[in-house]
């Protein structure tokens, strides 16, 4: 080769070169900016070089921060994007988009028609989306169980309230749903962006198709108490609206301290007499004994199951000696089981001096349960002497009249259409003897004056 031809290549190889320099910037400048169909939803970002992500979304952050957001359900109101505490976060989304741009193979991105839609990155105000999350809280409802009244001696069913209740982190997950979904498919401007809530609705423990086997009375009992004794009385009244209405499913127990609750100060209980070993006493909550007895004399009636019972410690007057049930605070319950194969339900009927609570169910034309006892009398009642000053010497007065200790056994025995058909022992109850209190005077006679002539 001579030298002219050895300049001439030279030259071409440099030339070349510059244009492989110019072509490789040409290239690797083209490759920063965004090609093909680049959108952030329906924002187009083609064109877009991504050192200048940042400054093209900031309109987007701006217009969508006045688009007006409002909840599906009540209580609603429509507010701006921004007043949610909810702001498109420019830096976040550019950073994924340039990631994502990024992992394309190059001739890709150099000569192909790229089709990628990205999701924005928001920025949340927790205090104040929670601050406008806040109303809904008051929109959850406790489902209501079906119900059991009796009315004009007519069993009245009333029907079940499905309840709601509100998931904060579902109504969130649902806002932002809407959010992309207006983001891709714009509303116009002065249409509010809706989302809903996400409310769960949840049934009821008890319908009133459940309930359609309840349609008579299976049994009922009344006792009576004065009219006057306020607080016994008061009591008595909070014993009966726990108990009312309460439905037992079959195979499904009633307690009655859990029904009835503590009995308390805090509760609405006033102090009247109980009976605490043998001995009337004020204590809280006195007069509820002759709820629980007067239930267990109407499950007894209607045949129902008692699975837990107790007699007090001495007789009571409201009850036929035997029939009675005590309950306590500490321990002692009533308890009863529904052994129908369909529901039952108690009506309490509380009167100014008497209660009747009747069990429902399904009527048993034709059926008579009676209940009888049978007595052993223990020992004689103790007598206790109590010193009176105010009687004259060798004075005996009965204060009260003592009581023998009796064993009581208490049958049922169930007719059907005249004939019986059963007859069962039920409990068996011992009451302690009542000593009899007898006022022994001591006063002495006076001294007789001194004689005179």
């Amino acid at each position: 080769m001579n030298r002219t031809a050895g300049i001439a290549m030279l030259c071409l190889l440099s030339l070349s070169g510059l244009g492989a320099g110019t072509t490789f910037r040409y290239l690797q400048s083209k490759a920063h900016i965004l090609q093909g169909q680049v959108r952030l939803g329906a924002f187009s970002l083609s064109g877009v070089p991504l050192d200048d992500l940042e400054s093209h979304l900031e309109p987007i952050r701006e217009a969508l921060a006045e688009t007006p957001l409002s909840p599906l359900e009540l209580p609603r109101y429509t507010a701006p994007l921004r007043d949610w505490g909810i702001e498109l976060d420019p830096v976040c989304t550019a950073l994924a988009i340039r990631e994502a741009w990024a992992h394309l193979p190059l001739m890709e991105r150099l000569f192909g028609n790229p089709k990628l839609t990205f999701e924005p990155q928001w920025v949340i105000n927790r205090a104040q989306l929670q601050e406008r999350f806040k109303p809904f809280h008051q929109i959850n409802r406790q489902p209501q169980d079906a119900r059991v009244q009796f009315r004009a001696g007519q069993v009245v069913i009333i029907p079940e309230q499905v309840g709601r209740r509100y998931h904060p982190a579902v109504a969130e997950q649902n806002l932002f749903l809407a959010l992309n979904q207006h983001l891709n498919h714009p509303l116009p401007a002065d249409q509010p962006v809706v989302f809903s809530l996400g409310l769960e609705e949840t049934p009821p423990r008890i319908t009133q198709e459940m309930l359609r086997p309840i349609q008579g009375v299976l049994a009922s009992y009344t006792t009576r108490f004065p009219g006057y004794q306020i607080d016994r009385n008061h009591n008595i009244r909070l014993a009966s609206q726990a108990l009312d209405g309460r439905v037992l499913m079959p195979g499904e127990r009633l307690s009655y301290n859990e029904a009835v609750g503590s009995r308390t100060l805090k509760q609405g209980f006033k102090p009247a007499p109980v009976i605490i070993n043998g001995q009337k006493r004020l204590g809280i909550g006195g007069g509820i004994c002759q709820v629980s007895s007067t239930l267990y004399n109407a499950v007894l009636l209607g045949e129902v199951k008692v699975v837990r019972r107790a007699n007090h410690s001495i007789p009571v007057d409201y009850v036929p000696l035997g029939r009675d049930a005590t309950v306590t605070d500490n321990g002692i319950d009533f308890v009863i089981e529904n052994n129908y194969d369909h529901p039952i339900a108690l009506s309490v009927q509380l009167e100014r001096s008497s209660l009747t609570i009747r069990v429902l169910g399904q009527s048993r034309p034709g059926r008579q349960v009676v209940l009888s006892t049978e007595r052993t009398y223990l020992k004689s009642p103790p007598v206790q002497e109590v010193v009176n000053p105010n009687l004259p010497e060798g004075t005996r007065k009965v204060l009260q009249k003592g009581r023998a200790g009796v064993r009581v056994v208490l049958w049922r025995t169930v007719y059907q259409n005249g004939a019986q058909i059963k007859r069962e022992r039920v409990a068996t109850s011992i009451y302690r003897a009542q000593p009899q209190i007898v006022a022994v005077g001591s006063r002495k006679p006076p001294d007789a004056p001194p004689s005179t002539d």
